[in-house]
């Protein structure tokens, strides 16, 4: 019984306090929504305004922002004729400098500013185009060969241990002059065999041999021709239908030898150490070149056991597949060439190493 009234009081308790809870709770929320909606209204109505006002704001702040206009490299490219007028005042350029000078002209425009004159750098590229074009000054090469005075060797055959590379032989050259003319004939042999057949055959001026015809043949190989036809001013040959122009002084790959010794026995001052002989040399296929010979003055030369007093010459090639010729004159032997080596390359080149001169 007692617990029986205890619950139920218990519960009264509970009534009693959760309709208090809720009587609260009316108050409450029945005050919020009589006096709530004032406050929206007001904090409403200030944020109307605030929103009216930035909009008229705004517009003034994000005004600026077009200004970057001014950027724009149009008016950079405004001083570009006038400085045109100062890249015309050189010297008139050949036509492949024009054209680059138009190519600089087009260089970019950087940040309103034009790239440095690039002139000087035109000039470089000029100079060498122009040193390409022409010679260098002081090239004996690039010259006209002079005319010397000759005095030429009494008919001789001078008999010649032959090497081409590893193989060696036997060379028989056969100088004859007489009446005004001459003829000259080298002929080599290895091992019995006929490798070389080379003449030349023409006139005696004052300024040494003048060529008419010069004939080569090899082993295994047709002959090959060169014509110097001085009332046509030109040189033809049998092989390539190449022409070139004929001039005084021109020597062939055989007469340049006999040439050497006349000028040298004639004017022995070319022979100092640093002087040169220049002569023009013609080949019987169609080639032709200046050969200018270096004197690296008197060199004593041991040939077959007899030591000799000789004045050594130099030919360097000019280009890679270009001859190499080197010569020992001997004084004691009217200039005659007692060592001859002439070649491209070590297993080409010819070696003439004199035994005796017969009368």
């Amino acid at each position: 019984m007692l617990a029986a009234r205890f619950e139920a009081r218990h519960r009264r308790g509970l009534l009693t306090l959760v309709a208090l809870t809720l009587a609260a709770h009316l108050v409450l929320l029945g005050g919020i929504d009589i006096s709530l909606p004032q406050r929206d209204a007001s904090r409403a109505a200030a944020l109307q305004v605030r929103t009216l006002t930035l909009p008229a704001a705004v517009p003034t702040v994000e005004a600026p922002p077009p200004a970057p206009a001014p950027a724009t490299p149009e008016p950079a490219r405004k001083p570009r004729p006038r400085q045109e007028p100062a890249r015309v005042a050189p010297p008139a350029p050949a036509p492949a400098v024009a054209a680059v000078a138009v190519a600089e002209d087009e260089a970019p425009v950087q940040h309103g500013r034009r790239e440095p004159d690039p002139e000087p750098v035109l000039q470089t590229q000029v100079e060498p185009a122009a040193s390409a074009a022409s010679p260098p000054a002081g090239d004996p090469e690039a010259i006209p060969p002079p005319l010397y005075a000759t005095r030429l060797p009494p008919p001789l055959m001078l008999h010649y241990e032959l090497r081409r590379g590893r193989l060696s032989g036997s060379g028989e050259l056969l100088w004859r002059p007489a009446g005004g003319r001459y003829s000259l004939r080298l002929e080599g042999s290895v091992i019995g065999l006929n490798v070389l057949t080379q003449e030349s055959t023409g006139t005696l001026e004052p300024h040494g041999l003048a060529p008419e015809r010069f004939t080569d043949q090899r082993a295994r190989r047709p002959m090959v021709a060169a014509n110097f036809e001085r009332e046509a001013g030109r040189i033809r040959f049998s092989g390539p239908s190449t022409e070139l122009p004929w001039q005084a002084g021109v020597q062939d790959r055989l007469s340049w030898m006999m040439q050497l010794a006349g000028v040298a026995e004639a004017e022995p001052q070319h022979l100092a150490s640093g002087e040169r002989i220049v002569m023009q040399v013609v080949g019987a296929r169609g080639d032709a070149s200046i050969w200018a010979f270096r004197s690296l003055g008197p060199e004593p030369l041991a040939i077959f056991g007899d030591s000799l007093a000789t004045v050594h010459l130099l030919r360097e090639p000019r280009h890679p597949y270009d001859t190499r010729v080197e010569v020992w004159l001997d004084p004691a032997r009217h200039h005659l060439p007692v060592r001859a080596t002439m070649g491209s390359g070590d297993e080409d080149r010819l070696e003439l190493r004199l035994r005796e001169a017969i009368p």
